[in-house]
């Protein structure tokens, strides 16, 4: 009989590290049709963070049909695209156990058992089960952006050859021009003018706000409690989260703000509230 296949894949914001969902979808694809299975559902979850494993959506629904039934075989591309800690990957194999259910990496395309659970993160998290790889090659073909997590403004998707001369999609680099845009906010925000002010200035040069439309106050102000706006989002400091560790990854590449240029943003940003209570 035909197993039947559920796909379960977590994009990847950090993308130096993991695959995006168009890189997973693409060669689990072609996993299940070497395997000669089926696959009848697909579920998703956006990197969004630490939270509760079985709060995420994609999460919820695959459990629904593990609890149903309704398939054979859970399958990912790499194990810290299903989970994130030792914990949850253990809860979930054991669900699965019981209900008869095979867990399977498609690479390096082998079945998960617990002895695989502990060396996998017992011994180096950071490394892909089985010593395979995080990235695999995406013919252009497939690549769509509008399919990729969103980035923040300043930043684009680019692709790059590796060192076996395979073409890797999915690495974050600086948008240049929107990088200028984010870098002369900070400053002028910094050396005093209002954000109110700061997006009069920038429709009137005509600079392309993050959607296209009007740059407004709110888009530049934000919420610093929230860490929403562009004065208080701090991957322009270089900032990741990396699934699985307790601790942000910093990569200079990356960073549009200074840190020095960040406290001063901060320090007035502090000022202005007091100012305002």
């Amino acid at each position: 009989m035909t197993k039947r296949v559920l796909f379960y894949a977590r994009n990847a914001t950090n993308t130096i590290h993991n695959a995006c969902f168009d890189t997973q979808r693409h060669f689990a694809k072609i996993f299940i049709k070497e395997m000669g299975w089926k696959l009848i559902l697909t579920c998703r979850d956006e990197d969004i963070g630490e939270v509760v494993f079985t709060a995420q959506p994609g999460i919820h629904k695959l459990l629904y049909e593990v609890d149903h039934g309704s398939v054979d075989v859970v399958l990912c591309h790499t194990l810290d695209r299903l989970c994130s800690s030792f914990t949850d990957a253990v809860r979930l194999l054991h669900d699965l156990n019981a209900k008869g259910i095979e867990l399977w990496a498609a690479d390096p395309g082998m079945r998960i058992k617990t002895k695989e659970l502990v060396e996998y993160y017992c011994t180096d998290p950071g490394r892909p089960l089985g010593g395979g790889r995080h990235f695999e090659a995406k013919p252009d073909d497939l690549y769509d952006v509008e399919h990729l997590v969103r980035l923040s403004y300043g930043y684009r998707y680019t692709g790059a050859y590796n060192a076996d001369r395979r073409y890797i999609f999915g690495f974050k680099v600086l948008d240049p021009e929107a990088a200028d845009v984010v870098l002369r906010i900070f400053q002028m925000y910094a050396d005093g003018m209002s954000p109110a002010k700061i997006a009069a200035v920038l429709n009137t040069q005509g600079v392309p706000s993050p959607h296209g439309r009007m740059w407004r106050e709110a888009t530049i102000r934000g919420s610093s409690t929230r860490g929403t706006g562009i004065l208080n989002n701090d991957s322009y400091l270089g900032r990741s989260w990396v699934p699985g560790r307790d601790y942000h990854d910093y990569a200079l590449a990356l960073q549009i703000v200074s840190d020095e240029l960040w406290r001063r943003v901060k320090l007035r940003q502090e000022f202005s509230a007091r100012r305002a209570a």
